[in-house]
């Protein structure tokens, strides 16, 4: 399932702490996508969520799950956003 298949006016998004899974290619080719916050602990992740889109992964410092990436994209504290 493609959510925002080439959706290049999409900018940022904040995903609630509710997602537990994120589906293969969400994001696919989201050129302008330059941020995802979430909410809540790492969600289950499909293959090429990001491909082709440049964002930054924002979190809570208390959530679970998380590393220094994610999906292959830098994760950071929300505290860390611009």
């Amino acid at each position: 399932l493609e959510s925002f298949l080439f959706c290049n006016s999409l900018t940022s998004i904040t995903i609630p702490e509710s997602v537990t899974n994120i589906s293969h290619a969400a994001f696919i080719s989201c050129k302008n996508l330059t941020a995802v916050t979430f909410l809540g602990d790492a969600p289950k992740v499909g293959k090429g969520v990001f491909a082709g889109a440049p964002p930054t992964i924002y979190r809570k410092p208390e959530a679970k799950g998380w590393g220094d990436t994610w999906a292959g994209r830098p994760v950071k504290l929300i505290s860390e956003k611009p």
